[in-house]
């Protein structure tokens, strides 16, 4: 496992992080090398697959050796060009608005202590709950009853702290709150900062690689990683995802050019790579939050990732483009934006449009997200500020349509776009993308609300994260205004919010676990703010509301992170395969010579997609019945070779069968006997019955592989 690691981290550095080193400095300067890196990052994942997707289309080769040692360089050098030439962009060095620093009153407090100490009660099970899913953050569920009363006390401690600074403002500094009325400024030592950062970062990778390295390997968790990985490998041998599906190239071109450079096949690359990932949330937020606010606050934002059980669910199921794409590449487009806000230029604004476009290149649900928050920012703010600021107008119009051209070319191929315009043009509604969006929506049911809150975003975030949505609210009450950096931080929890809650959007899944990325950033101001409360206030029942809140803010973050710790560190549901399934698909790979398999099909596609990645085959797909008839993901093939894989397994004697058989060119037809993780079909009953017709080449306790004669 190490020496594939240190080849998988060595070729993920030339990949991934160093090609954007010099664009980094070039568009956003930072005097923190951390926040440098995570744009080093970003602008990599960026630009070193939209280079090498232009030859690997325009020669139909794929991405090959050439292609991967060629992309980076080319990114690497004309970043360090443009910087001798241009320079470096200037850095004030300060956060980019307003701190709210107003400290909390002892009413509000009050409140919070009542509401954090439920909360503790039910994470450690002295209030009854429900057991939260153990493959994201472990604990409990909170109750519907104790959910709602921890709910009303936030808001209402908010409402209240709400009313009291607005009081105390009109007062004037005679004031209750008079001698209280502002926090201190950060005081984090210095000397210790990369350290407490490098202990976080370590922390994320601990929850990554404790369960994998003590019980899995060689075998991974997860269910998407054998799709990731056929796709990979098409991405790599002929440049292109379809037929397998209609999906973004960006990340399995990342992952070919890897793969190439490392000699590891995708398959081994995710095992050992997989973990690293999640580094970006927390890097991510870090340079968000210490963009906004400073340090202290991206420090809170980046630990609080490692509570975040939509998080560790993409990681568990091997989704892995929605972690870079959602909770990476969006969370620093909108560092950008920010930026854009509070000092708008043309490196900024390519800066913007740069990491804005690429989200298309790695995920459609995140691009979802991204493109109405931003059509929210293209329809409010921007003839606000060109009413207000001219130029800050017109340089955040022109990043934002320098961005939406720079995706519209980038998702052209991937989702034909000219087909579908032309379709509608010509009257016709039907297209393969307009298809496969009408096969999501409606179909996905969204998680209960105890779910949400306990499992895919944890109660110390959800908290928190409430409490540091009304802080801000209440600081633009004081101030008469909110900043718009702050108000499309508001929109991005707000959007993701609405969006978990409906079924109409498709996805409503998927947005439940992004919502604690904005609220996590959120939890860290109110943790924060927490924290430096302590110092503020000089009246006994202030000193003592204090105190109770932060220690229980403290201890629930603390228990919920051991928790977090401690499930991670243990064996997954999530492992689908086992050494004699592994067998038989070294065994088709070996046997690779054209052609194609089929799987018997067991509760989804999995099964049939485990065969296709390890065998290097990507067709055919095997899906039930059930799925066929109400269909969410399907193939862009559409129902027919499903349907005829259906008929093969039911039917291995008819003379239907052969002539599909025939039409797909099978070579081999691989039959589940025993799965881990689900029921089979015997399936493999009926081929072992017919030795007239089908050869056996290949059999052990989970696995039957037979060759039609």
């Amino acid at each position: 496992m190490l020496f594939d690691l240190i080849r998988a981290l060595l070729a993920a550095f030339i990949v991934a992080v160093a090609p954007g080193w010099f664009w980094a400095g070039l568009l956003r300067a930072s005097a923190d090398n951390a926040e440098r890196v995570v744009y080093s990052v970003a602008l990599s994942l960026a630009l070193v697959p939209a280079v090498a997707l232009v030859p690997a289309y325009l020669l139909g080769t794929g991405v090959t050796l050439a292609v991967a040692l060629i992309s980076p360089p080319v990114i690497y050098f004309s970043g360090l060009a443009a910087y001798l030439r241009f320079g470096p962009a200037k850095d004030s060095g300060e956060s980019v608005v307003p701190l709210p620093a107003s400290p909390l009153g002892a009413p509000a407090l009050a409140l919070l202590v009542v509401a954090f100490g439920l909360a503790m009660g039910v994470t450690i099970g002295a209030i009854p709950g429900e057991p939260a899913a153990p493959e994201t953050t472990g604990g409990f569920v909170p109750g519907p009853r104790v959910l709602v009363l921890i709910f009303a006390l936030v808001v209402a401690a908010g409402l209240l702290e709400l009313f009291l600074s607005g009081r105390a403002e009109r007062r004037g500094p005679t004031g209750p709150r008079a001698g209280a009325a502002w926090l201190p400024s950060p005081s984090f030592p210095p000397s210790w900062r990369r350290l407490s950062l490098l202990a976080v970062l370590v922390l994320a990778l601990a929850r990554g690689y404790l369960g994998p390295a003590l019980h899995e390997w060689p075998l991974m968790r997860g269910v998407d990683h054998y799709s990731h990985a056929v796709m990979a490998n098409r991405m790599m041998t002929v440049g292109e995802i379809e037929p397998y599906l209609i999906y973004p190239p960006g990340f399995h071109t990342t992952i070919g050019m890897i793969s190439r450079l490392s000699a590891l096949e995708p398959l081994e690359v995710f095992p050992v790579l997989g973990p690293t990932l999640f580094l970006l949330p927390a890097f991510s937020l870090y340079a968000l939050a210490r963009r906004l606010w400073g340090f202290e606050y991206g420090l809170a934002a980046a630990f609080l990732t490692v509570l975040l059980g939509g998080t560790y669910y993409y990681f568990n199921d091997a989704m892995y483009p929605n972690l870079v794409a959602a909770q990476f590449l969006v969370v620093v487009t909108l560092a950008a934006l920010a930026g854009m806000y509070a000092s708008p230029s043309p490196r900024g604004g390519v800066l913007l449009a740069l990491l804005g476009s690429s989200v298309v290149l790695y995920h459609q649900v995140a691009s979802f997200y991204l493109a109405l928050l931003l059509a929210v920012v293209g329809m409010c703010f921007v003839p606000y500020l060109l009413l207000r600021d001219r130029r800050r107008g017109i340089a955040l119009l022109f990043s934002l349509a320098a961005l939406g051209s720079l995706a519209v070319v980038y998702a052209w191929d991937t989702y034909d776009l000219g087909g579908t315009i032309a379709g509608l043009a010509g009257g016709s509604e039907s297209s393969t993308t307009g298809d496969a969006v009408g096969m999501a929506v409606g179909t996905q049911a969204p998680y209960e609300m105890g779910l949400l809150v306990g499992t895919m975003v944890s109660q110390p975030v959800t908290w928190l994260g409430l409490l540091g949505a009304i802080l801000l609210v209440a600081d633009g009450w004081r101030r008469g205004g909110l900043p718009v950096a702050h108000i499309t931080l508001l929109l991005w929890a707000l959007i993701l919010f609405a969006g978990s809650r409906t079924a109409l959007t498709g996805f409503p899944q998927r947005f439940g676990r992004d919502l604690g990325v904005p609220l996590a950033l959120l939890a860290a101001l109110a943790l924060v703010t927490l924290l430096r409360s302590l110092a503020a206030h000089r009246r006994a029942a202030a000193v003592f509301a204090t105190s109770a809140a932060v220690l229980l803010a403290v201890s629930l973050v603390g228990v919920q992170t051991a928790q977090s710790l401690r499930w991670a560190s243990g064996p997954s549901i999530q492992v689908t395969i086992t050494p004699e399934i592994s067998a038989a698909g070294e065994w088709l790979e070996q046997h690779n010579e054209g052609g194609n398999i089929i799987v018997s099909p067991h509760e989804n596609q999995v099964p049939s997609r485990m065969m296709l990645a390890m065998g290097h085959y990507s067709a055919l797909q095997s899906f039930e019945l059930w799925q066929i008839e109400r269909p969410r993901d399907l193939p862009p093939t559409g129902p027919g070779p499903l349907l005829d894989v259906i008929w093969v397994v039911t039917h291995p004697g008819d003379g239907r069968t052969q002539s599909i058989l025939e039409e797909h060119d099978v070579r081999y037809v691989v039959l589940y006997k025993n799965m881990p993780d689900r029921p089979t079909l015997d399936f493999w009953r009926l081929f072992k019955a017919r030795p007239d017709l089908y050869r056996t080449v290949f059999e052990n306790r989970d696995v039957l592989i037979v060759e039609p004669r």
